[in-house]
């Protein structure tokens, strides 16, 4: 059963909250109305959802959701008012996982936690993709960068620069990219 932390300052939508996580296969692991609280709770916990409202005491709404989202541990869905539509596209663009209106059915609330779920998994997986990319992009960098210092040095083109490169990384098992650093630290250099 995945975990969640209700922090919601309204004793009705909370007992209704908590009637819907069993049909979602969450169990409740606390309830706060406070947003220091509910930060405590998330890094004691580390639970598989956060569900926040409107109108907490201690940490407001709005800076809970920004820490939430920056903390990015967990998906974030915000519990709405239907008085409180007009807050809607505020609550949008802050960027929340998902957003639903009390009074909640148990349908809505179902598709809300899986919906919230895959948009935090594809966030997930688009910045471990963001970051591999960066990796790649500093490896090349750094072997361009040794390519020109050979290609300076020895009057070589960037075809033999290379190819002994990655003759030389590979006789030497190790990356390109790590003789690439070597170069340039001037820990390594070919003979002419």
């Amino acid at each position: 059963m995945k975990r969640t932390i209700v922090a919601i300052n309204d004793p009705a939508m909370i007992q209704e909250i908590k009637s819907l996580l069993a049909l979602v296969d969450y169990q409740g692991l606390a309830f706060t109305g406070n947003g220091m609280e509910a930060l405590r709770l998330l890094h004691r916990f580390e639970p598989d959802l956060m569900i926040i409202g409107r109108n907490l005491s201690g940490l407001n709404s709005s800076d809970l959701l920004q820490t939430l989202l920056s903390l990015h541990l967990c998906p974030t869905m915000v519990v709405l008012d239907a008085d409180e539509h007009t807050l809607l596209a505020q609550v949008v663009k802050a960027g929340p996982h998902q957003v639903v209106f009390y009074p909640l059915r148990a349908v809505d609330f179902g598709a809300a936690v899986l919906l919230a779920e895959e948009r935090f998994k594809q966030e997930r997986e688009s910045a471990d993709r963001v970051r591999h990319l960066e990796d790649e992009l500093k490896a090349r960098k750094l072997i361009y960068q040794a390519l020109l210092r050979l290609i300076q040095a020895l009057g070589w083109d960037e075809e033999k620069a290379y190819t002994l490169l990655r003759s030389e990384a590979m006789a030497q098992r190790r990356s390109i990219r790590s003789l690439a650093l070597d170069i340039i630290k001037g820990n390594w250099f070919p003979d002419a």
